[in-house]
């Protein structure tokens, strides 16, 4: 579960299920739009910040990702794997990069 919080008021605002198991590494998009997180389930979700909803599931790496990062200008989310790969994705296309 990922939890979104408002820091000002101490109150979540959204619990994000979906992960099975394990959530290990979360990041904000650029625009602070989206929220990426990956997880010991091999895949990364892509989760609307506002409505607290799945928007994609990417799914590339055969075991457990370890981290998510977002690119400045928020075009591609870079995925480190305990598969030993390291995978950039087009957040526009929602695709592996090659």
């Amino acid at each position: 579960t990922i939890k979104i919080w408002d820091v000002v008021s101490g109150k979540e605002i959204h619990s994000l299920k979906g992960h099975t198991p394990g959530v290990k590494s979360v990041c904000y998009s650029p625009n602070g739009q989206y929220l990426a997180s990956g997880s010991e389930d091999n895949t990364i979700k892509i989760w609307d910040i506002v409505s607290g909803k799945e928007i994609h599931s990417l799914k590339g790496h055969t075991k457990s990702i370890r981290s998510v990062c977002y690119s400045p200008n928020g075009q591609y989310l870079a995925s480190g794997s305990l598969d030993n790969t390291i995978k950039i994705w087009d957040s526009n296309k929602n695709t592996i990069h090659t």
